[in-house]
């Protein structure tokens, strides 16, 4: 967010600390706090997701707890015991079943941690397992916020890059950040192509680091790109040595 408005971008994304432990707790924690779609037009936190153009028929899949450490130590106890209370957005993992089974949860301090990712149960970290379709076609990106803009869309928290917790592999496209110099997503790339699955390779017309850039930036009909720059195999191979080099 810092980049949009010409400053560098806090470089802590998120703090692993936090995801530890893994209690089992009772009833629904997202009752607690309230959806993005609940508060009113004038609410700061609401007009930052504006600001963001996401889609407002999304909003009620994210929440904000303006209290965030009352609220994470009142489902597990003392997990922040010693951290200042801070409000967060909160983007929730939601099993097929509709149970939280985490929730990522982004801060507004800049000098503050940007991410915070705590898990409640041992599972992998996917953002939209209550909504995707794993029959049809589906996209699976890095950020959760980014999937809003996207049919069909699950997000792999943190990037880990890998097909583990999915369903219907062959029907997957996986769609990183447009960062040619990320030797990271290089790595999570070459691994999947590797394995035969079918990753999205932007073009070089596109300089916008992620989904959510574009949407900002103007750029229209992202589904239509993606799909246009999908490969797999030996181009796949080609292409991503293309891109890295832009």
């Amino acid at each position: 967010d810092k980049a949009r408005n010409g400053s560098q971008a806090n470089t802590t994304v998120e703090d692993n600390s936090f995801k530890t432990e893994t209690p089992k707790f009772f009833g629904d924690p997202l009752k607690k706090i309230k959806k993005i779609s609940q508060l009113a037009a004038d609410h700061p936190v609401k007009q930052y997701i504006q600001k963001r153009q996401i889609p407002p028929n999304q909003h009620y899949r994210l929440y904000y707890a303006p209290k965030f450490v009352s609220w994470i130590n009142s489902i597990i106890p003392n997990k922040l015991a010693t951290e200042k209370e801070h409000p967060r957005l909160i983007i929730p993992f939601i099993d097929a079943e509709g149970k939280c089974f985490g929730v990522s949860a982004r801060g507004f301090d800049p000098n503050g941690l940007r991410y915070i990712t705590i898990m409640f149960d041992d599972v992998p970290k996917i953002f939209g397992l209550d909504k995707v379709d794993f029959k049809k076609p589906y996209f699976v990106v890095e950020g959760g916020l980014d999937s809003l803009f996207l049919n069909n869309t699950i997000a792999m928290a943190g990037a880990d890059g890998n097909a583990s917790g999915l369903t219907n592999v062959e029907n997957a496209t996986f769609v990183f950040d447009n960062e040619p110099r990320n030797k990271e997503i290089h790595k999570r790339m070459e691994k999947l192509i590797r394995e035969g699955k079918s990753v999205c390779v932007w073009p070089t017309y596109i300089n916008q680091k992620d989904i959510n850039e574009m949407v900002l930036a103007g750029v229209t009909d992202i589904e239509k790109i993606i799909r246009s720059n999908t490969y797999r195999g030996l181009e796949a191979s080609l292409r991503l040595a293309a891109w890295r080099k832009t």
